[in-house]
């Protein structure tokens, strides 16, 4: 027998293949849309992908069922809870499916969705005992799968569900058994996950914080507290995976270089320039009118919160060689392939005498002077990061506005003085002020490092929500020690 993992880090997804490898078969649990690291893993050691198994209709990615089932063969295996349009096999609570000497049992476990199933491996070569459950979103690995992705109004009813499906179907099992989750560490569906990407009932049953004894009412509020806000492209989740994605044959698609005409056609017809350089190097110089998404585990994530869907997306890289990364993000999230890049990169652009501009990169050093020195000109200051973030500490008087919330909010925001972008490590900071550019504001710098390296230099820090006075504290006032060090 053998269970591998495969994880996307920006997504915070974890895939799961499982063999019986002297019957040569295997099943594939909640694959990703690229699907080829599953058929080759299968090819190296002559295995037949002979099932797709699926605990729920995701709300964070593109499902590989579909894809892979197709190119396989393979039964694709999803609760009947899920009524999916497409062919598969609705499996109902205690139903069992064999792949080899291996049998997973179907187990009802709602609350993260509806009609999420959770699955009881056993190895029935040895044991008709279960050794192993694929959670899903159910239990994770230190957290609990969040209620909340299908509406506020059904958060706490799905909470209740949770409660019972950890207490009454996944908590009896044997401490031994092995935990296996679809939502790992970087993962928005929920908070607090840890970067280890398995467990056992007993581990989690003694460290799980939300698994401690506590009555329903009482779980469901610590469950809801303090959950991420989620892109915009979730919402388009759930409904594509139900009807089926379009079926891409295997192929992850090729993104063809273009310049002169082969440019200045898709960008006369709207194309965006998505920039994919680093966020440094957007800040000091970028092609107007260009939205910074800086390679890396977050562009698919980023992508699919600020881009329309269906907006031509043109990219420039630093290197040819990140192309392949970034299709396979934008696959992931239901985005359709690039129209194409920009051959020769910015050095490209600006050597056929396309127009560029210039931009700042404010330090931290630089906007604490500015700020301490009340400054009239001194920027205003856009934290861009995670409410819980904020709170955790920010810089005195700034305002909070998520990345992905901007384009809602650009009336709060002054037009007649200088905006200061700020984050974590000035990979959203780069996104937001390049959005505002975007939206027609003229003086916009981002500040590099963030916030962490603003408090590394002993910059006076606020905490808790937004609302105090914004004034620049005073460094000798004992009274501000509560809130700022």
């Amino acid at each position: 027998m053998r269970v591998t993992q495969y994880r996307i880090d920006g997504l915070g997804h974890l895939s799961t293949l499982i063999a019986d490898e002297a019957a040569g078969s295997a099943a594939v649990v909640d694959p990703r849309r690229d699907v080829d690291v599953y058929l080759e893993a299968a090819r190296a050691d002559g295995l037949r992908i002979s099932h797709v198994i699926e605990t729920h209709l995701h709300n964070d990615y593109v499902s590989g069922g579909r894809e892979l089932a197709a190119l396989t063969g393979a039964t694709h295996v999803i609760g009947a809870g899920a009524e999916l349009a497409h062919e598969h096999r609705p499996v109902l609570n205690g139903e069992t499916v064999e792949v080899g000497t291996l049998r997973f049992q179907a187990l009802d476990t709602p609350g993260h969705t509806p009609e999420h199933v959770s699955y009881a491996v056993a190895d029935t070569s040895r044991a008709d005992e279960p050794f192993l459950l694929l959670t899903g979103g159910s239990l994770l690995v230190g957290a609990v799968g969040r209620t909340d992705l299908l509406g506020a109004d059904r958060a706490r009813a799905y909470a209740a569900d949770m409660y019972h499906s950890l207490h009454d179907v996944l908590l009896p099992h044997e401490e031994s058994v092995m935990v296996y989750p679809t939502h790992g560490a970087g993962s928005l569906c929920s908070t607090g996950i840890s970067s280890t990407s398995w467990s056992t009932i007993g581990y989690e049953r003694r460290h799980d914080p939300l698994l401690q004894p506590m009555e329903i009412d009482a779980f469901a509020r610590a469950l809801l507290a303090g959950q991420p806000t989620v892109p915009r492209y979730f919402a388009r989740m759930r409904p594509l995976n139900q009807a089926g994605p379009p079926l891409l044959g295997g192929v992850v698609p090729a993104v063809e270089p273009l310049s002169g005409d082969g440019l200045e056609g898709p960008l006369g017809r709207g194309a965006l320039i998505v920039d994919a350089r680093s966020p440094r190097d957007h800040a000091r110089e970028h092609i107007p009118g260009s939205l910074s998404i800086p390679a890396g585990s977050s562009f698919g994530t980023w992508l699919g919160w600020v881009v329309d869907p269906d907006r031509p997306i043109v990219l420039l890289v630093e290197r040819p060689a990140d192309l392949d990364d970034l299709v396979r993000q934008a696959l992931r999230i239901g985005f359709q392939p690039f129209v194409g890049y920009i051959d020769g990169g910015f050095e490209g652009w600006g050597r056929a005498g396309r127009p560029v501009e210039a931009g700042t990169v404010l330090t931290v050093e630089a906007l604490a002077g500015r700020l301490a020195a009340g400054d009239p000109d001194a920027p205003f200051v856009i934290d861009v990061r995670q409410p819980s973030e904020y709170e955790e500490g920010h810089v005195p008087g700034s305002t909070h506005i998520g990345a992905g919330d901007l384009p809602s909010m650009l009336d709060r925001l002054p037009r007649d003085r200088q905006v200061a972008t700020i984050c974590a490590s000035g990979y959203r900071s780069s996104v937001a002020a390049s959005m505002l550019r975007s939206a027609g504001f003229q003086d916009v710098v981002t500040v590099a490092s963030g916030v962490p390296t603003w408090a590394a230099h002993g910059f006076p820090v606020e905490y808790g929500p937004e609302g105090g006075s914004g004034d620049w504290p005073v460094a000798s006032a004992a009274a501000d020690e509560a809130h700022t060090h």
